[in-house]
């Protein structure tokens, strides 16, 4: 038996929550499985946690979202009498009535549950650090003590008390993140970052970046990058800032490679080398829902320079990806200009408008497709007029201004071919 829980359930928290390392998380699967089926109600509460979206862990562990799946497990947590099953399921709604009941079959009261984890937090444990954090971040304190607005003589006494409860939140939190479990940094950042109008807690966003600089400072990855984003935006580009993505994307942070990957595209703080900067995003497009890697990478196949072949088709294959993925227009101008002009694919006029008119920005590129199309009638009526209009729009993109020597304005100032 392990310090806190079983030797499984301990291994598996080591290995989801202490550490940021995805094939350790995916195998502590199925021994969470064998046990919880074997009535550890601790197992179940943790494996829920891994069905639960990264909201409930690191965005890179390998964890399907199963809805039905967290609710079956999260009520057997409970009929198994895991006390951090009991607190997980009222946190997220799913302390029903009827698993009250069940509740009461392993414990006299909610405070008792409270105190079963906060025994385990006290002597040391980072996950239960952070979940009696959450009692207190958000609120569920005063359901288990039992406590409301009747209890107390005004109302500014019982904001007091939730002004109190709330910010007790706070050393929980930090004892949690400095033991190693970066995931109790998330609601520990917001508070200091954005305070809580209703209860009078002011924000304090030199704390909220101590955070950050601290979770960088201990190597977990998520927060390499919040702090790496914090440094440049404050000072822009440095090679520290750098240095920070290069490691959180080494560690398995995907998001990352793309700030690695525009730093030596446009040469920020570092040599440019947009050969260097492909590799970046490619190591990036590991992650599905990459859409800024997916763009910049399509981008440096369609121009075709620097280094890079220029690849048609794998640039309207990224840059579909990106757009069906993210619904992002940020390259509707080139993915728009491959099906006007057929670069990669087969023509599309029609296609090609609808992306040009669903952009929400303009640009040369897209001055001239739509210049293109409403002179040549591609998909729509003729009307040279309104496409001259988009071409001289286009002033510094050297095709543009050649296709507008085909045409000529008339004594009675009606555009029309030359």
């Amino acid at each position: 038996m392990g310090k806190y829980f079983s030797d499984v359930v301990e291994k598996a928290i080591e290995d989801i929550y202490y550490c940021y390392d995805s094939q350790r998380a995916a195998a502590a699967i199925e021994p969470l499985a064998e046990v919880s089926n074997a009535g550890d109600g601790d197992a179940a509460y943790v494996l829920s946690r891994c069905l639960s979206g990264p909201q409930y862990s690191w965005a890179y562990h390998p964890f399907p979202e199963d809805d039905e799946g967290v609710e079956r497990l999260i009520q057997r947590s409970i009929r198994q009498g895991s006390a951090i099953g009991v607190l997980g399921a009222m946190r997220c709604g799913m302390l029903t009535p009827e698993m009250e009941e069940e509740m009461h079959r392993h414990f006299a009261s909610l405070q008792d549950v409270w105190n079963a984890v906060y025994e385990k937090a006290e002597a040391g444990s980072p996950f239960c650090q952070n979940m009696i954090g959450n009692t207190y971040f958000w609120l569920d304190v005063p359901r288990i003590e039992g406590k409301g607005p009747h209890d107390f003589s005004t109302r500014d006494g019982f904001a007091q008390y939730l002004h109190d409860t709330e910010l007790k939140c706070i050393p929980w939190f930090e004892r949690a993140f400095q033991g190693g479990m970066g995931f109790a940094g998330r609601n520990l950042y917001n508070i200091c970052r954005d305070g809580d109008k209703d209860f009078g807690i002011e924000p304090q966003p030199e704390k909220a970046d101590a955070v950050a600089r601290l979770g960088a400072e201990k190597g977990y990855p998520d927060w390499q990058e919040r702090y790496a984003g914090i440094l440049k935006e404050k000072n822009d580009w440095s090679q520290e800032v750098v240095n920070l993505y290069f490691s959180a994307a080494q560690k398995g942070q995907l998001s990352s490679w793309y700030y690695v990957g525009v730093a030596f595209e446009l040469g920020k703080a570092v040599e440019k080398d947009c050969v260097r900067a492909m590799k970046c995003y490619e190591m990036g497009l590991q992650d599905p829902d990459q859409i800024g890697c997916a763009n910049r990478a399509g981008r440096l196949l369609f121009l075709g320079k620097d280094g890079i072949p220029q690849d048609y088709a794998r640039a309207v294959q990224l840059f579909e990806r990106a757009h069906t993925n993210g619904k992002n227009t940020w390259a509707n101008d080139m993915l728009g200009s491959c099906y006007l002009f057929g670069y990669g694919c087969q023509k599309d006029p029609a296609r090609a408008l609808q992306l040009f008119r669903e952009a929400d920005y303009t640009s040369d590129l897209l001055n001239y497709g739509l210049g293109t199309i409403y002179t040549e009638g591609l998909g729509v009526p003729e009307d040279i007029k309104k496409g001259v209009e988009y071409l001289q729009k286009a002033k510094n993109y050297a095709p543009a201004q050649e296709a507008l020597l085909r045409f000529k304005k008339t004594l009675f100032g009606k555009w029309v071919r030359r």
